[in-house]
């Protein structure tokens, strides 16, 4: 946290960066030789004095205070509990400012983004997909915005689920006011976190800052729906850059929310995805617990279909072995590819996914 005094006597992020690289630690650097220093980094007079200055800085200890009082925590770069993901990507936040457990910051964890005017297609989506990823001890990502990023948020509280929400104004600012109930539950139960100092204000240019840390702390980054211009193919956008993997959901493609993730897919910018396995087993990630839940909800009279396909059979098969008339059949197979119980494969054969 000491780093932060030079944020305080008002030197630049790059120049705190330059200075961070120069030396191990704060009191390294205000005990190495300046005048090697100036010389090394090419540095001003003017500079030089800050830095001498931001050893006895009265503004960092009034900052300090400030954010104490609101329970608000600091960490930067060098700390040992900074985020491994994101100090990974080409422009990691200098300081960070949360609340919540910083220790849900991990490999596993996903991000889930899409339009504020989500449609019941895009949230219903995302309300499967976050509770199933939950249930997969998978940490879910989003940026506390209206429509699906509050879908996936509430979802992983509704089901105890660890949850970050990566913001683009300061900790004492709630925006969209709208959220404000998960906003003040993210920050006992999960993670609030950003990079803008308290007093920010929800400005436009912010949330592209915001998006690259919502990137940064995830594997991959699922789009849900986009408009053909929206801000969530800025975040896509990102994590390509990051080298970071994309997954879409395909949509309508009348639907102008659907055009984005439509786009993605067709460009093959994005993996196509159809259901939380697609996620899961892209990375390896254990599926048991999942298929554990979906059995469990398979109701008794698709549960007699399911049971006789202990193999890939056809339309004949399954009515020779379960007594059951065509259109029952026909009917719960649908159903039960909706959920993805099963799936059907070529010569009109279905089989089992879970």
């Amino acid at each position: 946290m000491s780093w932060y005094r030079l944020k305080s006597v008002g030197l630049k992020r790059n120049e705190i960066k330059e200075l961070m690289k120069y030396t191990d630690s704060y009191t390294d650097l205000i005990s190495t030789d300046f005048k090697k220093m100036k010389q090394d980094l090419n540095l001003s007079d003017n500079k030089i004095e800050l830095i001498y200055k931001s050893k006895s800085c009265e503004k960092y200890y009034e900052d300090i205070e400030n954010l104490e009082k609101l329970n608000i925590n600091l960490i930067d770069l060098k700390d040992e509990k900074y985020p491994e993901l994101l100090k990974h990507i080409a422009d990691p936040p200098i300081f960070l400012y949360y609340k919540g457990d910083l220790s849900i910051c991990k490999e596993k964890s996903i991000a889930v983004v899409g339009t504020r005017k989500a449609t019941s297609y895009g949230k219903e989506f995302t309300r499967k997909l976050s509770e199933e990823l939950v249930k997969a001890d998978v940490t879910l990502v989003s940026g506390l915005a209206l429509g699906i990023d509050i879908v996936c948020h509430k979802t992983a509280l509704e089901n105890n689920g660890k949850t970050i929400g990566v913001l683009g104004t300061g900790l004492d600012k709630i925006y969209p006011w709208e959220n404000r109930k998960e906003w003040d539950r993210i920050s006992k139960e999960g993670l609030l976190i950003t990079e803008f100092p308290i007093g920010t204000e929800p400005l436009r240019h912010n949330f592209p800052f915001r998006n690259r840390i919502i990137v940064g702390l995830s594997r991959g980054v699922v789009v849900v729906e986009s408009a053909e211009k929206g801000g969530s193919l800025i975040t896509a956008s990102l994590a390509l850059d990051e080298g970071r993997d994309v997954f879409a959901l395909p949509g309508d493609i009348i639907s102008p929310y659907s055009k984005g993730c439509n786009n993605l897919i067709k460009l093959s910018e994005a993996k196509l995805i159809t259901s939380t396995e697609d996620i899961l087993n892209e990375y390896g990630w254990k599926i048991e617990i999942l298929k554990k839940e979906k059995y469990n909800k398979i109701s008794d009279g698709k549960l007699e279909i399911y049971n006789a396909l202990t193999t890939t059979m056809n339309l004949d098969e399954l009515i020779a072995i379960t007594g059951l008339d065509k259109k029952k059949i026909l009917g719960n197979l649908v159903e039960l590819e909706i959920e993805g119980i099963v799936s059907s494969v070529s010569g009109g054969r279905y089989k089992r996914k879970v």
